[in-house]
């Protein structure tokens, strides 16, 4: 009974958090920003046909992430069934013996550098399982592998130094990271205020590699893996090669598809070559942009983009190991069902998203503390953020609903770049502890953690990242 509670712990958690958004529209009435603010006290309560049919919304909004987090599920599938992916990690795990705490330190360091660069919180759940497959053949349990890469992620987005895509066709949103919308909204640049986002990124993983290195000492059990996160150990004989060939492939085209070459760098390299590509013709027909189909340039690629080359990348490992057709297939099938919890819990978390932009009470709850000062004040200003992103979900929504009234409160534009800093780290913490945070509820679905636990094993570092925060934005 306590292990099927436990399983269930997530539902229930991800569960409350709808069910207060749902009471807070009966209590609140809507405000929202069009050219100046609107609230005529009207409530717009959510009633239980429009419950039942929001999360058809959200899947029709958000379902690309679900598939995504499917397609990851069905990558490693297959990867669990080639021997020489187990071999590989058994040789990382036996190679890394003693230097255990070093490498949990790179790991750490290696992650949250490429979430601050890239803004590639969602990118880098690709190699999330690899990493916790490898900290669990280390001899660490669950909550240190979720420690590594949540918080990982997490100090990677408070400490957001040039990831900043905001790219737009004529019609809409063609891809985006989360500061692409605040820098757009403040007309503020990525490197603004950049030493002070250095120092925070460097600070931060000083905490968490604190942390992290203390709570795995006191939980390290060399001879303890959890099995199920394991591939089998089949064909040792196998070569490793093409697996770590493959594998860092995949790696480096998502991490440079998600990087703002052109917004940030300025540069069109990628652009260029993705359109001489496309309009290659041979005999007059442009036959790689015909295969290619509708690929955008690299800043422009999205979650489902990465998919696909995931899709690609098993095909191609399936092909060099001789896996049969019809096992491919269930492998991917196998895969794919260890991910269903995940995907399901995202889309249940866009819910909350939903309700909100339905029925606008974000604005409601945070005029008080915006209006409670005159120009900006770092602890209400990060309180203000704090509960739009729990209530929002994505950066790109909260920063929509509650920046453009922030501008219209505080029109000295010196202060902007003060004020994105405030967004990116506040939504990064967030990603830490919120309910509603897609990575943090993600990997700990993937791992089985209760909310609690979780909770009681970070309390220290969630206070500390917190009390960094707050004396860096004071200061």
């Amino acid at each position: 009974e306590g292990e099927k509670v436990k399983k269930h712990n997530l539902f229930k958690v991800v569960g409350i958090s709808i069910l207060v958004v749902v009471l807070l529209t009966w209590i609140l009435p809507t405000t929202y920003y069009s050219y100046g603010l609107v609230s005529d006290g009207t409530r717009s309560q959510v009633g239980l046909f429009d419950l039942l049919n929001y999360p058809t919304v959200s899947l029709s909004y958000f379902g690309n992430i679900a598939i995504y987090i499917l397609t990851i599920g069905g990558f490693y599938g297959v990867l669990h069934k080639i021997g020489a992916y187990r071999s590989l990690l058994d040789k990382i795990a036996k190679k890394l013996k003693g230097k255990e705490k070093i490498v949990l330190s790179i790991i750490m360091i290696l992650l949250a550098v490429f979430t601050s660069v890239c803004g590639a919180s969602l990118g880098l759940l690709i190699i999330v399982p690899f990493i916790i497959s490898l900290i669990l053949l280390m001899g660490y349990d669950k909550v240190t592998a979720a420690m590594v890469t949540v918080g990982s992620i997490a100090v990677g987005l408070i400490g957001t130094t040039v990831s900043s895509t905001y790219v737009t066709d004529s019609y809409s949103l063609v891809a985006q990271n989360g500061m692409g919308i605040v820098n757009s909204i403040l007309s503020t640049q990525a490197a603004d205020q950049i030493i002070v986002k250095i120092i925070l990124l460097v600070l931060g993983l000083a905490l968490l590699i604190f942390n992290t290195l203390r709570y795995a000492g006191k939980n390290h059990n060399s001879k303890k893996s959890e099995e199920e996160y394991l591939p089998k150990v089949t064909d040792k004989k196998s070569k490793t090669w093409p697996v770590v060939l493959v594998f860092d492939l995949i790696f480096v085209i998502a991490m440079l598809a998600l990087t703002s070459w052109s917004s940030v760098f300025q540069l069109d390299w990628f652009t260029k070559a993705t359109d001489a590509v496309k309009n290659f013709k041979i005999g007059g027909f442009a036959i790689f942009g015909k295969l290619l189909g509708s690929v955008g340039a690299f800043e422009q690629w999205t979650v489902i983009e990465i998919g696909v080359l995931l899709v690609i990348g098993s095909i191609i490992l399936s092909l060099i190991y001789k896996v049969k057709f019809n096992d491919y297939f269930d492998n991917i099938i196998e895969g794919a069902k260890k991910a269903i919890k995940p995907a399901v819990l995202i889309i249940l978390i866009y819910i909350a998203l939903v309700i909100v932009s339905y029925h606008p009470i974000t604005l409601t709850i945070l005029k008080p503390l915006l209006t409670l000062t005159k120009g900006l004040n770092a602890f209400t200003m990060s309180l203000s953020v704090f509960i739009a992103s729990v209530l929002n979900v994505d950066m790109y929504y909260a920063a929509s609903s509650v920046l453009p009234y922030v501008t219209e409160l505080i029109t000295d534009t010196s202060l902007y770049p003060i004020i994105a800093l405030i967004w990116q780290a506040i939504y990064g913490f967030s990603t830490l502890l919120a309910p509603t945070s897609i990575i943090l509820i993600a990997i700990l679905s993937y791992l089985d953690i209760p909310y609690g636990k979780w909770l009681k094993s970070n309390w220290k570092l969630i206070l500390e990242i917190l009390a960094l925060c707050l004396i860096v934005f004071t200061i």
